[in-house]
């Protein structure tokens, strides 16, 4: 059990890439903690997680930073410390750039930056206080590429790349480490709802494995990152995406 004695809170851990990596945290010994505003998947979460170990779920906003705070500080009196913090939210609607409104921008970066970085202000101080911890988000491809009809949501994704380079560099020197996985297109609920299955097909037809990803791909690189014997590795992005940003489709 690569994780046994860690305590995990994942933001965005009831569904998805999230859920998926919550339960292999739990399998590898991890107490977790998954959050969201949504009590129903969170309460389903939970048990699931029981089932195999030790954790609970809260119901909390991370766009709001006193929500966000709170959040940790129940995880820090309910299991004494905070050692993962791996923040999967994520909300990607398809615009094309001209028609984002101001209300769709904001709500896109509350939820895909500002909010993440509302929980690792919060578990970050917690992290200093012990000397140790480990920091993940979930990322995309769109972060670092840009995509068409995406374009907040790459510039959030974006942002998120280069907040994650910028903070390992100062929790660096107090033991903690800060890494993102840039995840491919990846066939979670959210995108099988909005996305059309003849656009699914296209764009797996231009990734170089010629499919597109499984929820329960990015379990082992996020159980190496969140892992003690990662210490060495910090404001790296690895990107999950079978090849998408850094190899040409062979047709």
């Amino acid at each position: 059990m690569r994780l046994k004695g860690n305590v995990a809170l994942i933001p965005g851990g009831t569904s998805g890439i999230g859920e998926q990596i919550a339960l292999a945290f739990a399998r590898e010994g991890a107490t977790v903690v998954v959050a969201s505003r949504n009590r129903e998947r969170v309460d389903k979460v939970t048990q699931a997680i029981k089932s195999i170990g030790q954790g609970g779920g809260i119901v909390a906003d991370i766009t709001s930073p006193d929500q966000a705070e709170g959040m940790v500080t129940q995880v820090v009196a309910e299991y004494g410390k905070i050692d993962i913090l791996l923040n999967s939210a994520g909300f990607y609607p398809v615009t094309p750039f001209t028609q984002i409104t101001p209300e769709e921008w904001h709500s896109v970066i509350d939820v895909n930056l500002s909010g993440p970085l509302y929980c690792a202000v919060a578990a970050a101080k917690e992290m200093v206080k012990r000397n140790y911890g480990r920091v993940i988000f979930i990322t995309s491809g769109q972060g670092l590429r840009g995509v068409p009809l995406m374009a907040h949501y790459s510039a959030a994704k974006g942002g998120l790349i280069a907040l994650a380079r910028a903070m390992a560099a100062e929790l660096g020197p107090h033991g903690v480490t800060v890494n993102t996985i840039a995840a491919g297109l990846t066939t979670t609920d959210m995108v099988n709802t909005t996305m059309p299955p003849q656009f699914l097909e296209m764009i797996a037809q231009n990734i170089p494995v010629k499919r597109l990803a499984v929820p329960d791909e990015y379990n082992e690189t996020a159980i190496l990152l969140a892992s003690k014997e990662a210490g060495y590795i910090t404001a790296v992005t690895i990107a999950v995406d079978g090849g998408t940003s850094n190899a040409d489709a062979v047709h």
